[in-house]
């Protein structure tokens, strides 16, 4: 290796694991374990709570097509009224984008199913579903199979309002039954509204993918010939929603479907082509971030992609310097825990995640 080249990798090293040093003293972080712990006591953090961003509508939207669904519930006592709910589930990491979508929404409640870690914010006010949940579904349409998901819902909230009087509940029972028959995983016909189809808002695209999109990179092999440091763009949902799929890739223009033929029934879309991800990818969700965890995980993917592009070497001394200094920085680097949350903050940007790294 020549002096160049030395000199070249070493002031990129030194740049790129200066973002590996934790800042542990900063005010904005909680660790992910806090979440958990203060959830039981009833002492998640102020600040948490009272979280705010200024959400384009669309992201909203796009986020529920992925981790959202529209539910009625009923009791077995006619004399019950159904209760009907707008929920939104993630990881316990994501808490602070649920606790800003619940203060966008000012209501709903945060509840932890422990065996697998996931927050569900649901809302189920009469009027926050009337004056909120109702109009921006109505105004911003969801693109795949929840949307007919969301009219039998909102059709089923209506004649609710209008027919809960004593007088006429019991019809109204078996009505609300027909239609929660029609719900979510119940449901039997899978539609697609292809009219919403032809023009996608970037804020949309976001949300979906902070909910069921992957910036992943590939660390196992032992050498770049063996696939280490493929990067890769993904987007997984169930085979029904192929046609939102296929459309997202058309907006893209870049990528490919496919099946994946250890689990039935799942579609993915797939950009892994360095040059795609550096031209179309990454400058789409440089304009229309993620938010949460998958902005951190978009950062550390885009930085890696850069450093490779920079960094790997050509020449005699290439093998070793890929495997043995290379190779254990990427390592290193994509596996660090920087996962912890931040308070107030969905917006992270270069240098606060730098703060981070």
């Amino acid at each position: 290796m020549n002096k160049f080249n030395i000199h070249y990798f070493s002031s990129t090293v030194h740049n790129f694991t200066n973002r590996n040093s934790n800042n542990l003293n900063s005010p904005v972080l909680i660790s992910s374990k806090e979440i958990l712990d203060n959830y039981e006591k009833d002492k998640l953090s102020v600040d948490l709570l009272n979280s705010n961003f200024p959400f384009s509508p669309w992201f909203i939207v796009g986020f529920t097509e992925a981790e959202g669904n529209f539910d009625i519930s009923l009791s077995s006592n006619v004399h019950t009224l159904p209760k009907f709910r707008f929920r939104l589930s993630s990881k316990y990491l994501d808490i602070i984008l649920l606790c800003a979508i619940k203060n966008y929404f000012c209501s709903g409640s945060l509840q932890l199913r422990r065996d697998t870690q996931v927050f569900t914010l649901e809302i189920s006010s009469q009027e926050v579903i009337k004056n909120k949940i109702i109009p921006l579904f109505d105004s911003y349409p969801l693109k795949g199979t929840k949307y007919y998901d969301y009219i039998n819902w909102r059709d089923g909230f209506k004649d609710f309002l209008l027919n809960k009087d004593p007088d006429s509940r019991l019809n109204l029972i078996e009505r609300i039954k027909e239609r929660k028959l029609k719900l979510n995983n119940l449901k039997s016909e899978y539609k697609l509204p292809i009219g919403h189809l032809d023009k996608f808002d970037g804020h949309y695209i976001s949300g979906f993918v902070s909910g069921d999109g992957s910036f992943s990179v590939v660390t196992g092999p032992k050498s770049f010939h063996n696939g280490f440091g493929q990067t890769v763009f993904l987007i997984t949902q169930h085979i029904n929603n192929k046609l939102l799929l296929e459309n997202i890739m058309k907006h893209f223009n870049v990528g490919h479907l496919y099946e994946n033929k250890t689990r039935t029934n799942e579609l993915n879309y797939r950009v892994s082509k360095k040059e795609d991800l550096i031209k179309i990818i990454i400058p789409f969700f440089e304009l229309y971030p993620p938010l949460g965890v998958h902005s951190i995980s978009f950062f550390k993917w885009k930085s890696i992609i850069e450093f490779l592009v920079k960094s790997k070497i050509k020449g005699k001394d290439r093998k070793v310097f890929n495997d043995t200094i290379l190779i254990p920085i990427i390592r290193s680097y994509w596996h660090k825990d920087t996962y912890d949350v931040l308070k107030n903050d969905l917006s992270l940007n270069k240098d606060k995640l730098e703060l981070r790294i």
